[in-house]
């Protein structure tokens, strides 16, 4: 029997993110009423299962206690020594106050070789290097020698391990390269198997799809996949979206999306407007997005006013591309304008992208005052 489809949720609210009205009066004037029909317990209980508003959350990676001499080339670790690395990072992303954390993506060496690596059909005998974008960033590449198959990446695995360690308030999400990423990303040499980009884009997902139901198995309600080369290869969005729709197939869990314009030892290298992928996020069944603002040359608010979304907004209101600590008041401010557009139950705060190539005391910094910035926020609601 064929599993079932998810809907295109593009068009829609997650159910944990639907509310009626954003108005504080309305809201308090309903829990009053709530709290007399059912009593004081049970009110507890129903809030406790109420989206909180202006949550907070990293984007993916956390940085290694001692940075490895290339943050884009990371060593391989043991199984035990990469356990012991989501236990820390998860325990540092507790500790600094965040409401969704993930594994901290310090077991892998990229997030394209992380996965590369542990499939059969790819080879990293003679890697061929390839420039990407117009800011100089390059990069060795693995080649696709046969059909890609037989995935052990050990995403349930590392999701275990995070679940274990975070406090049972804070949700654990699982984050992972997507498809088209992975298709940009590999030099491929069998194009009697994979004739385009898009074709070996589809075989990733069906891979990735292999991963992701394990981790939906171990109990992972909450998969994002990062698609940084859509913003290189804006042409391939749409198809790119449709490859990511395969990846997520049958998945009946919480789905996000995180594009931004690279983040390469800290630097952007991709220039796509949001506003021009419009097309590509409407046919992305996907009820979350993580994007960059706060660092943008124009107003990506006007992506809006081109795609009607009724998900969650993951809102890079920090940069961790700079060492620049900015205060908590900068956060709220950043924030308020996007208010028009997201009621804080669907308005999440975040970094604009991972944190693997910063310092961690740069990365603890920027976090608590992303914490401290949705505090304020939280007062104002």
């Amino acid at each position: 029997m064929k599993p079932p489809v998810r809907g295109v949720s593009s068009n829609r609210a997650h159910p944990r993110s639907r509310v009626g009205t954003n108005c504080p009066g309305v809201i308090k004037s309903r829990r009053r009423n709530v709290a007399r029909a059912i009593g004081w317990r049970s009110q507890r209980k129903l809030e406790s299962k109420m989206p909180k508003r202006f949550r907070t959350t990293v984007t993916g990676s956390y940085p290694w206690p001692v940075q490895p001499a290339d943050t884009l080339k990371k060593p391989t670790l043991s199984r035990e020594a990469a356990d012991e690395m989501i236990r820390w990072a998860v325990k540092e992303q507790v500790d600094l106050g965040l409401d969704i954390v993930a594994d901290g993506e310090g077991r892998r060496e990229n997030m394209y070789y992380f996965v590369q690596k542990r499939v059969d059909g790819m080879s990293f005998d003679q890697l061929e290097y390839r420039s990407y974008g117009t800011a100089g960033f390059g990069i060795d590449i693995a080649a696709v020698v046969d059909t890609i198959r037989n995935p052990c990446i050990g995403l349930a695995h590392d999701w275990k391990v995070a679940r274990e360690v975070a406090a049972p308030q804070v949700e654990v999400k699982m984050t992972c390269i997507g498809p088209h990423m992975l298709a940009k990303f590999s030099n491929n040499q069998r194009p009697d198997l994979y004739p385009t980009d898009r074709h070996l884009a589809f075989a990733w997902a069906d891979i990735l799809n292999q991963e992701m139901r394990e981790v939906v198995r171990a109990g992972c309600e909450f998969i994002q996949f990062d698609e940084p080369a859509w913003t290189a290869f804006p042409e391939e969005a749409v198809w790119g979206a449709a490859a990511l729709n395969r990846a997520v197939e049958g998945l009946n869990v919480k789905v996000g999306l995180h594009v931004c314009g690279g983040n390469a030892h800290r630097k952007r290298v991709y220039f796509t407007r949001y506003d021009d992928l419009a097309g590509a996020f409407a046919a992305a069944r996907v009820d979350q997005v993580s994007l960059e603002y706060c660092t943008l040359s124009y107003d990506m608010l006007t992506l809006w006013e081109k795609w009607k979304f009724k998900g969650e907004f993951a809102v890079g209101v920090v940069d961790q591309r700079s060492d620049t600590m900015e205060p908590p008041e900068l956060v709220a401010e950043r924030t308020r304008p996007v208010l028009e557009y997201f009621e804080p139950e669907r308005l999440l705060l975040a970094s604009e992208c991972g944190f693997q190539h910063v310092p961690l005391e740069v990365t603890r910094g920027k976090l608590r005052t992303l914490v401290a910035g949705a505090r304020l926020l939280r007062g104002e609601a």
